[in-house]
């Protein structure tokens, strides 16, 4: 078996001006994260802190080792399919249950 490279990959931090239409709102004391040109979306406490990952975004509630909470995302693009025939509801209960049992 061979060791995979580690990657260099670099994230490039880039704040965007939206069109005024956009209709993308956060509560007050929030920002709105997005990754892949909107494919991910969600709002995060202002005042936490941005730790991209090689193949993530990490956010915490305070710098590290200060931090008491984490919220951890990462996507894949799925090839194009008819996903409609993907049994969701029944592929997440049983993750939910596998995490339940460990717990």
């Amino acid at each position: 078996m061979t060791k995979r490279k580690k990657s260099n990959l670099q994230w490039i931090k880039e704040t965007l001006e939206l069109k005024p239409d956009h209709h993308w709102e956060s509560p007050p004391g929030y920002k709105i994260f997005v990754a892949g040109r909107g494919v991910v979306r969600f709002n995060v406490p202002q005042n936490w802190v941005l730790e991209p990952q090689e193949k993530s975004f990490k956010f915490l509630d305070k710098k590290p080792p200060n931090d008491d909470c984490c919220l951890e995302v990462s996507f894949n693009h799925l090839p194009p399919n008819n996903w409609s025939l993907f049994p969701l509801k029944p592929t997440l209960k049983k993750v939910i249950d596998n995490i339940a049992k460990v717990l």
